[in-house]
C-alpha cells in the first residue's frame, strides 16, 4: 500500500504542485497489452493486437511501474485491450495489480468485464455501453457474460463506465435504471466516444446529440440516479470548454513507451474540440480545487478505502 494514508499523500502531492510549481502526474493510463477477448466496434485498440509490442512482458511492466512511482504518480488505472486476459509466463495480471497496489495510492482496472470479477485491485470499472441489445451489438455480444459477472462478483468497488454514442445515448436512462437495480454495483460514469480514426467505427455524437446527452445525464443524476460525474465537469463538455491540464497524466502502452500528457498523445491525433475523456475534465477539475470533482474523486477512490 501507498506509505502514507490518503489525507498526507494527496496533501503533498498537492502541496508539490501547487506550491513548487513541480508538474507531477496523478494519473497513469497504463494499458498492458492491445489483445482482446471482444472486438469491439467502436475500439481501436483490438485492431492492433498483430503489431510488434502489443503484449507487455513482466520485466517491461515492472520498469514502468518504477518510472511512474519515480515521477510521484499517485494512481494507476489499468487498461487494454482487456487487462484481465494479460499473462507473461508464470505471471497473471492479478499479480501486476498486488504489486501495484505496494507502491500507489490507488490501483484502478477498466475491463470489459466478460472474465471474473476478482481482480484485487481498489477499484474496478466495467465497460458497459447500453443494454442488452445494444451492447450486445456495439461490444461483441457481450451483455448476458458481464450481467452474470457482476451478479457474482464479491469486489466492494465495482462501477459502470459508459462511453456514449450516437448509437446509445438515448437509452442512458435504461442504462442507469439497470446499475441502480444492481446490488454490487457501486454507482456508473460516462464519458464520450472519441474518434480515433484507425478503423473502428466512427460512433461521434454530433454537438447537438452530445449536448441532450449531458441533459439526460444531468437529469438523472438530479434524480438520484448514481452517476458520479460532477454536473460542472458534464456541463463544461458540451463545447469542451474546460481548463484541461493535461500533465496530470502519464501514459503506458504496451510497447513500454510512457508519454507524458494527454491521453491520445501517442495514440492517434489529438483533435480537443472531440475530447471525452470525463476523466480527465475531473482530474483537472479537482488540481483547481472544483469542490464538485474533488468530490467525484473521493467517491470513486477514497470513500470506502
Amino acid at each position: 500500500m501507498a506509505t502514507l494514508p490518503w489525507p498526507l499523500d494527496l496533501s503533498g502531492f498537492f502541496l508539490q504542485r501547487k506550491m513548487r510549481g513541480k508538474a507531477i502526474p496523478l494519473l497513469a493510463s497504463f494499458k498492458v497489452t492491445y489483445r482482446c477477448n471482444l472486438a469491439c466496434s467502436g475500439c481501436p485498440f483490438h485492431l492492433r493486437a498483430a503489431e510488434k509490442g502489443a503484449h507487455m512482458d513482466w520485466h517491461t511492466a515492472m520498469e514502468a511501474l518504477k518510472v511512474l512511482r519515480r515521477f510521484g504518480t499517485r494512481i494507476v488505472v489499468f487498461e487494454g485491450g482487456e487487462p484481465l486476459i494479460w499473462r507473461d509466463g508464470p505471471h497473471r495480471f492479478h499479480d501486476l495489480v498486488r504489486y501495484a497496489r505496494k507502491h500507489f495510492l490507488r490501483v484502478a482496472v477498466t475491463t470489459n468485464g466478460t472474465l471474473p470479477l476478482d481482480v484485487p485491485a481498489d477499484v474496478l470499472w466495467v465497460s458497459v455501453d447500453g443494454m442488452k441489445e445494444t451492447q450486445d451489438a456495439l461490444r461483441s455480444r457481450s451483455f448476458d457474460r458481464i450481467r452474470a459477472n457482476i451478479i457474482a462478483t464479491k469486489h466492494p468497488n465495482v462501477f459502470v463506465h459508459c462511453t456514449l454514442n450516437h448509437k446509445n445515448w438515448r437509452e442512458i436512462e435504461e442504462l442507469a435504471a439497470w446499475v441502480k437495480s444492481m446490488p454490487t454495483l457501486q454507482g456508473m460514469t460516462v464519458q464520450f466516444f472519441y474518434p480515433y480514426h484507425q478503423g473502428e467505427d466512427d460512433l461521434t455524437l454530433s454537438v447537438e446529440e452530445r449536448r441532450a446527452a449531458i441533459d439526460k445525464v444531468l437529469k438523472l443524476k438530479k434524480n438520484g440516479f448514481p452517476i458520479l460525474n460532477s454536473a460542472g465537469r458534464l456541463r463544461a463538455m458540451v463545447h469542451n470548454r474546460w481548463r484541461c491540464h493535461d500533465d496530470i497524466l502519464i501514459n503506458v502502452d504496451p510497447d513500454g513507451k510512457i508519454t507524458k500528457g494527454c491521453y491520445v498523445k501517442n495514440r492517434g491525433e489529438i483533435h480537443c474540440r472531440h475530447c471525452g475523456f470525463t476523466p480527465v475534465a475531473e482530474a483537472s477539475g479537482a488540481i483547481d480545487f472544483i469542490p464538485g470533482s474533488l468530490y467525484a474523486g473521493w467517491r470513486l477512490f477514497l470513500r470506502r478505502s
